[in-house]
């Protein structure tokens, strides 16, 4: 017997696709609503309003998204710096697109937040799901490099994780000037992963 969908979980899912099609600041809580079959009043008990499901639907794909993160290898002071480095890339590409390379519900929240118009709570969004695994891959990138510099290896960071989000953003356009489909199995996105890290440790070593 298929297991029963909360009401909760309804407005979730339904939320998702919604923000996801229509952008943070042209969706409404009567269309989440209807989209998940349920009252206004349900959305406003559970959630209160529409930042807040909002943020809620960010956090729950979040952690879908980065339960198989291992963020232990990038806070293991035992590992190092290039296998954190090399582990960063693989995860963030993996919670982006999938281990199937369809992408997640997390990578079209981060779409969205890329966009030119992006949520009011950006700000919110980025410190609960990505700024952690961000700080630990800028000091890894200055353990490895040697750069104390602050605008200097805040721009080397930055150019990592750009590398990984642009795969996911611009599939199609990649598809088209290159002939590469974008990965579509795990096996192909740890191996795209090891063409970025190459890259990246010839350049900072």
């Amino acid at each position: 017997m298929a297991k029963k969908i909360s009401t909760k979980d309804k407005v979730l899912k339904a939320a998702l696709k919604v923000f996801s099609e229509n952008g943070y600041k042209e969706t409404t809580v009567r269309m989440i609503s209807e989209k998940a079959g349920v009252n206004i009043a349900s959305v406003n008990y559970y959630f209160g309003d529409k930042e807040q499901l909002y943020l809620e639907v960010v956090r729950y794909w979040a952690k879908e998204a980065f339960k198989d993160f291992p963020s232990d290898d990038l806070t293991d002071p035992e590992l190092a710096p290039e296998k954190k480095i090399e582990s960063f890339i693989y995860s963030t590409l993996i919670s982006l697109l999938g281990k199937d390379g369809k992408g997640t519900g997390f990578g079209r929240l981060m779409a969205l937040e890329a966009s030119v118009s992006p949520s009011d709570v950006v700000h919110q969004v980025v410190s609960e799901t990505i700024k952690a695994p961000t700080d630990l891959l800028r000091k890894a990138v200055s353990d490895l490099s040697g750069i104390t510099d602050e605008e200097r290896l805040a721009a080397y960071t930055a150019a990592i994780v750009g590398q990984t989000v642009y795969i996911y953003l611009s599939k199609n356009l990649i598809e088209e000037l290159f002939g590469v489909p974008v990965p579509s199995s795990e096996a192909e996105i740890l191996k795209l992963s090891r063409y970025i890290s190459d890259i990246t440790l010839h350049a900072l070593q």
